[in-house]
């Protein structure tokens, strides 16, 4: 299966070329990252439990391509050696399918997988244990309080006193893009903005005809046939001249903005855009010229956004500086940009909410990092003399940070898609 966007055909992988790709990534992340991760936060051991049928997220990051579930249990151990501040990589399972991404570690005959863990507790003498509980961050809480339970239980006071929590460590390694998974990114980024144009055009639109509804099953179903999966379940909305919402969800008339939510998942890694299409009256040959100074006015707000974020800025600092200068230039700005990756809404700093345009306390602190990606997400509110009323312009785009400069993963909106009135 092909598809066309940017000028360019992507073809979309099949199963096996994926497995391919994100095995080496799998290989290059544990090889590479983890144990610049381990220092970094001077945590002496690493432990994630990955239990069948309710995996830690985590877990569900470490595992390669064949292995598809934790099967009962398995505990993924990484150990810094103090001396060199190598990283050994071991996992408990007898599943050789975990080699060579880690060492399978079995224990003697009746010894359980705790009691396996407590063994390399003893050897190693780690003084800091990091497992995934955190009250602030869902992926970092992956461990269930039963199993924390019996790990403790297992593992004796003395080693349960050095337990911490991985949050640090877990969000660098969730929110930090290899060099291929950037390259990957920009494929992902450009096979979204093509559905999403799709969606927004003749071919599925037809005025007074169709319904949001209705272009909401096509985005899903065209998604399903490219072999692909929605990151989130697609919103489709309109807004119209008269109309006391800003968005509603209706048959799509002549005169509509019509919106588009849509993100989706490929090779492990998930996308997030927002676009704009606008529905021409008959004889109407282009956009109001309120509505394209509008976007024109969106555009510039991006602009302040990409020129004013850089590595190491926390969140709260970029949402604070870019609204300052937004409110200077007489933009009406709404500012809700988040990380990225993994996950739709992915771990790592956030920029504002939609719900709370102000500080966010704990993950509005964590700062922008090098090799991360983002939707760059917001509004503006602007008045349109052919409406005679302020209405608010969406958009959202990805974007990364590669280089410690902030790049669009593909070419920003910078026009309404038509939608010609069809008679």
């Amino acid at each position: 299966m092909t598809i066309q966007a940017d000028q360019r055909t992507f073809k979309i992988k099949s199963l096996i070329e994926r497995d391919k790709i994100t095995d080496e990534w799998l290989l290059t992340r544990l090889e590479d990252l983890l144990p610049v991760l381990m220092n970094k936060h001077k945590f002496d051991m690493w432990i994630t439990l990955g239990r069948e049928y309710h995996e830690d997220p985590v877990a569900l990051t470490l595992f390669p391509s064949s292995i598809d579930s934790s099967r009962r249990l398995t505990i993924f151990v990484f150990i810094r050696e103090k001396k060199t501040e190598k990283v050994k990589r071991l996992v408990i399972s007898s599943n050789k399918r975990f080699e060579p991404y880690y060492t399978c570690c079995l224990g003697m005959k009746g010894e359980g997988p705790f009691e396996i863990l407590r063994k390399l507790m003893d050897t190693y003498q780690p003084d800091q244990i990091a497992v995934n509980v955190s009250p602030y961050y869902s992926f970092c809480d992956g461990l269930s309080h039963s199993f924390y339970q019996t790990m403790t239980d297992t593992i004796g006071k003395e080693h349960s006193s050095k337990l911490v929590s991985s949050a640090p460590l877990a969000i660098d390694w969730f929110q930090l893009r290899t060099e291929s998974e950037l390259e990957a990114f920009k494929e992902l980024a450009s096979i979204t903005r093509e559905i999403a144009k799709q969606a927004l055009s003749d071919q599925v639109i037809t005025p007074n005809q169709t319904t949001t509804r209705e272009v909401v099953e096509w985005i899903r179903q065209k998604t399903f046939d490219l072999g692909l999966k929605t990151s989130f379940y697609p919103t489709v909305d309109i807004q119209r001249k008269g109309s006391s919402a800003d968005r509603i969800e209706d048959t799509i008339q002549p005169g509509d903005i019509v919106h588009l939510d849509f993100g989706i998942e490929y090779l492990g890694l998930c996308s997030d855009t927002q676009q704009l299409a606008y529905v021409q009256y008959p004889e109407e040959h282009e956009v109001p010229e309120g509505l394209r100074k509008a976007l024109i006015i969106a555009n510039k707000f991006e602009d302040l956004v990409m020129d004013t974020v850089k590595p190491g800025m926390p969140g709260n600092e970029v949402f604070e500086k870019i609204m300052k200068k937004a409110f200077a230039c007489g933009i009406s700005p709404m500012l809700y940009s988040h990380p990225i990756g993994y996950h739709c809404h992915a771990a790592g700093p956030l920029i504002g909410l939609f719900d709370k345009q102000e500080s966010i306390p704990v993950r509005g602190e964590l700062e922008i990092l090098n090799n991360t990606c983002y939707a760059l997400e917001f509004n503006i509110r602007e008045f349109i003399p052919e409406w005679n009323k302020d209405i608010p312009i969406y958009l959202e785009e990805s974007v990364c940070f590669k280089g410690r400069k902030l790049h669009y993963l593909t070419k920003r909106q910078t026009e309404f898609y038509v939608i010609p009135y069809q008679s």
